[in-house]
């Protein structure tokens, strides 16, 4: 067996960097743009994408990109849990205190006056400017006070602003009923009143398709609010740079067809690449060769959708109820894309009603978004293959 000198170089995972990120300089060059505009223009971007496209690790970049343009990145990923006004705050807070941390550990902050005392309105100074900003309830005002406490930490600190980016932005949404929980509206309403004082704030949304209905909801006028950023896919010849330059300082090479036929199986997917390429990685050790090629793939193919299914597909599925995984496994027979309603209703044994009811729970539970009226889409890319699979 020959000796391959290196540890794999392929990282598939949940927001793990690869060693060559291919395809996003676009988004990284607007996002660099926008804080550039800043704080005459506001700083907000939504980031929306299916599962594996590579969100959280171009997130990350934005983080890294900010500490070059002397912006201070407040970085978290969102959770379930976090979707009520109470929890929503007590998150956001607890990540700009983090932030203030982090800019100075020996800093005093000055203490905020008036939270015994509360109003629905308060006075900030910034560089000798008294700011009157009025607010619609006690927790917007508190998440107002932080946000501005951590950006004037932040100036004196020498950095030109500070930009919040939230992960997982999707599972935060507002309920209809006025008198319910409006966690996204909450976050807004203070970053842009201070926006609009011309604070050096920005806010990044990063989530799955179902964030920009989220967003439309809580703020009918969103869409000037966010910059929309929809990651795809890769372009054929930046998914066989992500593909083949991971093995750039190993001892390994691949074939150029084997490459190809890679990059066309994954559709550009980053996820997938990652995965493909390191389930390959490991059956050539196995093998004892030091080339990819289709023979090798061939042989390797069980195995890599094996481990497809238990670790991309699988933990989806396993979240959701009996008659929610049953309608999804209807869906595999009708038409796509997209997935109409009407096709469900007769692949179904499901009345309309229920089938209706049903496909408002898989949106809320991430599994699927809407389109339109009456047309969906799975979040997660290639997902009716794994669910022909599946049934088979």
């Amino acid at each position: 067996m020959s000796q391959v000198s290196g540890k794999n170089p392929y990282r598939p995972g949940v927001g793990v960097r690869p060693l060559y990120l291919a395809g996003r300089e676009a988004p990284l060059r607007r996002f660099a743009a926008m804080l550039r505009a800043a704080p005459e223009q506001q700083a907000n971007m939504r980031v929306t994408g299916l599962r594996g496209v590579g969100k959280s690790v171009l997130l990350e970049e934005f983080a890294d990109h900010a500490k070059e343009f002397d912006w201070e990145p407040a970085l978290a990923e969102l959770q379930p849990s976090h979707n009520t006004d109470e929890a929503l705050t007590t998150a956001v807070g607890a990540l700009l205190e983090h932030t203030r941390q982090r800019l100075s550990r020996l800093a005093r902050l000055r203490s905020v006056a008036g939270r015994a005392l509360r109003a629905t309105s308060m006075s900030l100074t910034w560089e000798e400017v008294t700011l009157a900003v009025s607010f619609g309830s006690e927790r917007e005002e508190d998440l107002a006070r932080d946000l501005f406490s951590t950006v004037e930490l932040a100036l004196a600190k020498g950095r030109n602003g500070v930009v919040l980016l939230l992960d997982e932005a999707q599972l935060v949404r507002d309920e209809r009923d006025r008198h319910g929980e409006h966690p996204l509206s909450l976050l807004i309403a203070p970053v842009v009143a201070l926006q609009r004082a011309e604070l050096p704030l920005g806010l990044v949304l990063c989530g799955l398709p179902t964030l920009t209905g989220n967003l439309q909801k809580a703020r009918s006028y969103s869409e000037r609010l966010f910059r929309g950023e929809e990651i795809g896919s890769l372009e054929s010849e930046q998914a066989l740079e992500a593909f083949i330059r991971p093995l750039g300082e190993t001892a390994r090479r691949t074939d150029a067809k084997l490459a190809r036929e890679v990059v066309a199986e994954v559709e550009g997917y980053p996820y997938f690449l990652q995965l493909w390429g390191s389930e390959l990685w490991e059956a050539a050790d196995l093998a004892g060769v030091e080339r990819f090629s289709v023979k090798l793939l061939d042989a390797t193919r069980p195995d890599i959708y094996g481990r497809l299914d238990r670790d991309f597909y699988e933990p989806r599925i396993a979240t959701l109820t009996p008659a929610e995984q049953d309608l999804l496994a209807s869906s595999a027979a009708c038409p796509y894309p997209p997935l109409r309603s009407a096709d469900l209703n007769r692949a179904s044994e499901k009345t309309p009603g229920n089938v209706n009811v049903l496909l408002g729970r898989l949106v809320d539970a991430g599994a699927l978004y809407r389109i339109r009226k009456g047309e969906y889409a799975y979040t997660a890319p290639k997902f009716r293959d794994y669910l022909v699979r599946r049934g088979g």
